[in-house]
């Protein structure tokens, strides 16, 4: 099945030579493609490992790009970008144009949607169990003998005994 989607992709690659590439037109050259994905039967996870070969072939070739950059900064006065900037920009443009085009086209699949009942509180039985398996990591406080050294020990709760105690010590220290 990949192979029609790589011939759909091909054919929409060698297309863009004869097509407008200005800035106006990139979104609808992606649509395109992403829509004769969809047609052809691409999956999400199909479509999108074909999205990084389609900003590629969107791009211009080095020497448009230069040529472009000159004519660029030989009409704009105070035109500080590099070639370089001005390239590596041009190129995000076109990728996140293509990035939007997809999934628009392919919207993002549900993440792990829990569709059973709630049976413990607000959750679902695997939910539960999820939660089960992560508190087991950690040892258990057991407090028995925390219980018995507790009672085994009279205390003394008379507050003006604690507050003369503690001034003595205060003084003497």
């Amino acid at each position: 099945m990949s192979n029609i989607f790589d011939l759909v992709f091909q054919e929409w690659s060698s297309s863009l030579k004869s097509r407008d590439r200005s800035k106006g037109a990139v979104t609808s050259n992606f649509e395109e493609l992403f829509e004769k994905l969809k047609s052809s039967g691409a999956s999400f996870e199909e479509a999108h490992a074909i999205l990084p070969r389609a900003t590629k072939a969107h791009h211009p070739i080095p020497s448009i790009a230069r040529n472009s950059y000159k004519k660029l900064k030989s009409l704009v006065r105070n035109f500080d970008k590099s070639e370089k900037e001005y390239i590596e920009e041009w190129h995000k443009s076109i990728d996140d144009q293509g990035a939007q085009a997809f999934f628009e086209s392919f919207p993002l699949p549900k993440l792990d949607e829990d569709n059973e009942p709630k049976a413990f509180g607000n959750m679902s039985v695997k939910e539960y169990k999820a939660q089960r398996k992560y508190a087991d990591q950690f040892s258990t406080l057991d407090t028995a003998e925390l219980e018995e050294r507790m009672a085994r020990r009279e205390y003394d709760l008379d507050i003006e005994e604690m507050i003369t105690h503690l001034l003595k010590e205060e003084d003497n220290g």
